[in-house]
């Protein structure tokens, strides 16, 4: 079943489908960690249902749009989001492995690269998701690896790759950005409330540069005890 819900209330929508896996937090948090300059060129891989496109290009004056989707049923998805918003002239959505971009997209071609991968490695026994949303939340077709790889293929030299992912992968995320010549820059932790541990960090890495990371204040989602949202969030998603 389909519906419509606000990426950016009254202003940008996203269509969903209880099929595939629906967006979260994390991937609009990451949109807004991003910083982007005039005529950037960007990537996003594994845009699911095009959220991350979506809000880059609303937010941020001329920048073309990359989205990268093995799933052909949420990319389609995709490109339907963007048709929906009359975003196709900065936007592009490509079905493909970002595994094996080799043949699609020449190395060195890209500005910004942006990430919301796959957070949980591939475990034992059955899953308990449906296939599409599996392959959206553990890393079956694309191990970390495998897409800061692809991440730093597709930068140029000096280009910046952002992320999201889970914060107790942060060691290995920052330890193989290293091995692929990306050097973590700025580091944001992401916490439901105060008193909670973070679940989630946002990472800006470089492509050849030096080692020095920045830590940011941490972000904060919920006020109190409450289930309403900090001032930042309200902010982020255009909330009054």
């Amino acid at each position: 079943m389909e519906e419509i819900h606000y990426l950016i209330e009254e202003e940008l929508e996203i269509i969903q489908d209880d099929r595939f896996f629906k967006f979260g937090t994390d991937s609009v948090l990451l949109a807004n960690f991003v910083e982007l300059r005039n005529g950037d060129k960007v990537i996003d891989l594994g845009t699911g249902s095009g959220v991350i496109p979506l809000l880059l290009a609303y937010k941020n004056n001329n920048v073309k749009v990359t989205g990268v989707e093995i799933q052909v049923e949420a990319a389609d998805l995709a490109k339907r989001n963007v048709e929906f918003n009359n975003l196709e002239k900065d936007i592009k959505i490509i079905n493909a492995d970002l595994c094996s971009l080799e043949s699609e997209l020449e190395a060195g071609s890209f500005d910004v690269v942006v990430s919301n991968p796959p957070y949980l490695p591939v475990e034992g026994g059955k899953m308990k998701e449906n296939d599409y949303i599996a392959i959206a939340r553990h890393e079956i077709h694309a191990k970390l690896e495998d897409v800061v790889a692809a991440a730093a293929r597709l930068l140029k030299y000096g280009g910046h790759f952002f992320l999201v992912h889970r914060a107790e992968r942060l060691t290995e995320v920052i330890e193989t950005l290293a091995q692929y010549n990306c050097q973590a820059k700025e580091l944001r932790l992401v916490q439901a409330r105060r008193d909670k541990e973070a679940d989630i960090f946002m990472l800006k890495a470089k492509k050849g540069a030096n080692p020095g990371l920045r830590i940011k204040p941490v972000l904060i989602i919920y006020q109190d005890n409450s289930s309403e949202y900090t001032a930042e969030l309200k902010e982020i998603y255009g909330q009054k």
